[in-house]
């Protein structure tokens, strides 16, 4: 068993060892541990690794300097696999300011081989290694220590059969002639952009935002990226820096000075004295914002019956090119993505590039203009030329 105390990596000699043997394998698989109820940034608790050959713990809280690690995530030789790894992409980045690559996702990849959508780990783990795994400690306290031997055997399952889940998917794919299709999809993972803080944009994720004008939108944007600013640099939470209601109400009645910012409610007990400058500042900002610089929200697709009724067709056909080629539906198209189609837009859709545009986009734009219809054959949807003249897409 790796529960052994080689295997638990608490000292910078384990570490190196460790990298030195694993820097000539060709899979590593990758998880994480951790918590950030308290923090803006996610503090990393447990680093969770395993080649073919042997699956480790490194305890990030006992290791002043991963570095060592950086050499063997940016190892273009050893594909990185993880199982739904945005988050430990994210935390992986913002401890050691590199994303892993090449990297393999077994969550996205089992869509493309026409499991469920979102597979759990475990899931994967019984249908591809035949092992039930257990849930005993998955809301456990990953900062306490000494963690218990449960807790070990629990993290390093997130681990250990990942190498043999790729090896089999890989050949599934291949087999496929499908392993090409998903380098879309991973170098999006991959984008180090993706795990930026963009303090500009945090307006963005402002729940109920709509209710705003534009002058208020702006003031909203400026109290947003205020608000990242002063979270990150104190390591807070957004939320006890000034909760997204407050915020909101803040932009909404644009305060100049300090008696009318704490006339709102829970202002005063929030922001204080020295925030509330800070925030002020920057309803200040906010409404001195030319109208070109004003933000705009992207305009929702309008949804009448026609594109409701386009929307039921091109459904229907990615449903059938679904069962047809054994991949899952919201691999090849999303529903807000379907709606956009539907509605008219043509950039910036995933269906629309690559495999998925072969696969069933053009056809979808094809069924749009006129020039295919469809018809019920048995059970299935089959997809016919137009006797008529087609308009251009």
């Amino acid at each position: 068993m790796p529960e052994t105390s080689r295997d638990y990596l608490d000292t910078a000699k384990k570490l190196l060892s460790f990298v030195g043997e694993a820097s000539t394998a060709s899979v590593l698989a990758v998880d994480t541990e951790f918590i950030r109820e308290r923090s803006f940034f996610p503090q990393l608790c447990l680093l969770q690794l395993a080649t073919p050959e042997r699956s480790i713990i490194v305890d990030p809280l006992a290791l002043a300097d991963l570095s060592p690690l950086k050499g063997l995530f940016t190892n273009s030789q050893i594909v990185k696999v993880f199982h739904a790894g945005d988050q430990d992409l994210e935390i992986i980045y913002h401890t050691l300011s590199v994303v892993p690559q090449p990297l393999f996702d077994t969550q996205i990849a089992a869509e493309l081989l026409g499991m469920p959508q979102q597979s759990s780990l475990r899931n994967l783990v019984r249908e591809f290694a035949g092992i039930r795994l257990s849930k005993a400690d998955s809301f456990s306290n990953w900062d306490s220590r000494p963690l218990t031997g449960s807790q070990i055997r629990y993290a390093l399952d997130d681990v250990r059969y990942l190498p043999h889940i790729y090896t089999k998917m890989h050949a599934q794919l291949e087999e496929l002639g499908r392993s090409q299709w998903l380098e879309e999809d991973f170098a999006a993972l991959a984008d180090e952009d993706r795990y930026s803080i963009h303090p500009e944009q945090a307006w963005r994720k402002v729940k109920h935002s709509s209710s705003l004008n534009p002058t208020q939108l702006g003031v909203l944007k400026e109290l947003a990226a205020t608000r990242d600013q002063l979270a990150m640099n104190r390591n807070l939470p957004r939320k006890w820096v000034v909760a997204d209601e407050l915020l909101l109400e803040i932009a909404r009645v644009s305060p100049t000075s300090t008696e009318e910012l704490f006339h709102l409610r829970g202002a005063e007990n929030q922001l204080g004295q020295h925030w509330s400058r800070e925030i002020l500042a920057a309803v200040k900002r906010g409404l001195e914002l030319d109208p070109g610089e004003l933000p705009q929200r992207r305009h929702p697709v309008f949804r009448n019956a026609t594109n409701a009724a386009a929307n039921d067709l091109l459904r229907a056909v990615v449903n059938q090119r679904s069962r047809d080629n054994r991949v899952t539906p919201s691999m090849l198209v999303n529903k807000d993505e379907l709606v956009r189609l539907a509605a008219g837009e043509r950039t910036g859709l995933r269906i629309l590039t690559g495999w998925r545009y072969k696969l069933v986009g053009e056809e979808l734009l094809r069924l749009l203009s006129g020039s295919l219809t469809l018809r019920l054959q048995g059970s299935a949807i089959e997809v016919k030329p137009s006797a008529r003249r087609s308009r251009r897409p």
